[in-house]
């Protein structure tokens, strides 16, 4: 059954399709040429937020598993490690997938695709797990890929899904930077974060942020519901290791901000000409949000605030991580 959504805009195919094309092509460039360190890393850090969420790991075996989305394959890789007896990694962009099968090299229980989760090149009901990590709320269409990831799990099986959610400060900051970020390049802001001495997953996850065609967030009520429309009633949210990867305290996520929007605050506004409006508002709003963290440092400096109740407050969850079974 498709599920029809207030939310849901109308879109012809062609331009849903180039859409989805360039958003695979810009996360492909982005994710794909991860180096060895940062992909084992990469690796190392799905087998923690199992351990996290108490999930284990043995479960993998001789399951078959769909990455969908999923660019360099390093999620794909890490099932395959645990023992899955096939994952099929599906993805649109060539770079990821090209860096994806040079890693998978010598395994026989892993391959890659390209193909859109818009058109899931699969049956119904073949897959004991779905990962989707990081795609659904970038994708043209987010009801038909739910329609499409859903239909492929069997019936007992697992969807997995990552999400950005709506707590926070970062993402109507975000939000707010994007169109402004359009305006000034994408060579202008990759310049500006490469000077900003951020890791290199900080990097890659601001101008993916700033850059994707869209951008989505999910209140964990709305994605239940969607989730339950489909025969997905239980939906189990993953509470820990959920934060923004890397986001270690207050006072590195204010000085990555500080260097990295240093461009719009130090900027003539002058120079946006009719845009100069929408250059004061980007430049108003990455004030304020400096100023509330700093607030909020104090608070926790001076004992009226817990270290842990301040990032809810400013980073909140940051991602959905859920795991919800298809019922029989």
């Amino acid at each position: 059954m498709k599920i029809k959504d207030e939310r849901k805009k109308n879109m012809t195919t062609a331009s849903r399709d180039s859409l989805e094309q360039a958003t695979g092509e810009l996360f492909s460039e982005l994710w794909g040429p991860y180096d060895q360190q940062l992909f084992e890393e990469s690796v190392e850090l799905f087998f923690s937020r199992l351990r996290l969420a108490s999930f284990d790991p043995d479960w993998f075996k001789d399951k078959t598993c769909l990455d969908a989305g999923c660019g360099g394959g390093r999620n794909s890789i890490a099932m395959a490690r645990l023992g899955a007896s096939e994952v099929t990694g599906i993805d649109l962009g060539a770079k990821g997938l090209a860096d994806a099968e040079r890693r998978a090299e010598g395994m026989d229980n892993v391959r890659f695709e390209c193909a859109s989760i818009l058109d899931v090149p699969f049956d119904d009901e073949v897959f004991d797990l779905v990962w989707c990590a990081g795609v659904l709320m970038i994708t043209a269409d987010e009801e038909r890929a739910l329609d499409e990831l859903t239909r492929v799990v069997k019936k007992g099986g697992y969807l997995y899904l990552l999400v950005y959610a709506t707590e926070g400060m970062r993402w109507p900051l975000i939000q707010l930077l994007r169109p402004l970020a359009t305006h000034l390049g994408r060579s202008v802001i990759e310049d500006a974060v490469a000077s900003a001495g951020l890791a290199s997953n900080k990097r890659r996850t601001f101008l993916d942020d700033l850059f994707c065609p869209r951008l989505d967030f999910y209140h964990w009520d709305r994605l239940s519901r969607m989730l339950a429309d489909r025969g997905f009633h239980q939906a189990h949210r993953w509470d820990e290791g959920c934060r923004l990867d890397h986001e270690e305290d207050l006072a590195s996520y204010r000085t990555d901000l500080e260097s990295l929007l240093s461009i719009f605050i130090a900027g003539d506004s002058e120079e946006f000409g009719e845009n100069r409006s929408l250059f004061e508002s980007g430049r108003k709003a990455i004030e304020a949000t400096v100023d509330s963290i700093r607030w909020f440092e104090r608070a926790v400096s001076e004992g009226r605030l817990s270290s842990e109740a301040a990032m809810d407050c400013v980073i909140g969850q940051g991602h959905h991580r859920v795991l919800a079974v298809k019922e029989d």
